[in-house]
């Protein structure tokens, strides 16, 4: 028998609208050693047609953490609370992104995560949660699309 709760299969989070916030996204690209002026200059990304300061594209991890916190905030469950995700067996399995369209400084954003299927591996050891996550911008559509899989090491008596 597994942890994650898997009646949420199928399940679809109610939208969480995130701000980028400009000096965050600064402080992000700083951090990562982002030197594009494009990504820490206003007037720098203006000239190459951009309205603001790109947001770099592994911001969208950062997206999809403020989403899941303000979740809370709000008395919603996160991902995590949501799937039943214990956090002492959890691992954090693949990851990809496809790109439809740019995150700028000064964006609202919605999020809002899709529990997609969960899968067992290793003869019942592993549970695997299988989420998408979708970053949508209210005029310019879909930005960015996440799928990652959480996985559960389960202890011996709980697997098959």
């Amino acid at each position: 028998m597994g942890i994650f709760d898997r009646t949420t299969k199928g399940q679809v989070t109610p939208a969480i609208e995130v701000t980028l916030e400009r000096g965050a996204l600064q402080f992000f690209a700083e951090t990562i050693g982002e030197t594009d002026p494009i990504y820490l200059n206003p007037k720098a990304a203006q000239a190459a047609g951009h309205p603001d300061i790109l947001a770099p594209a592994t911001y969208a991890v950062v997206v999809g953490t403020l989403a899941d916190q303000q979740a809370r905030r709000a008395g919603q469950p996160d991902i995590l609370a949501r799937i039943n995700g214990d956090l002492r067996v959890l691992l954090h399995g693949t990851e990809s992104y496809t790109y439809h369209g740019p995150m700028y400084a000064n964006d609202t954003v919605q999020v809002e995560n899709e529990i997609t299927d969960f899968t067992d591996a290793k003869g019942g050891a592993l549970e695997i949660a299988h989420i998408t996550t979708r970053i949508l911008h209210p005029t310019r559509g879909l930005l960015v699309e996440a799928s990652r899989s959480l996985i559960h090491r389960l202890p011996e008596e709980d697997s098959p």
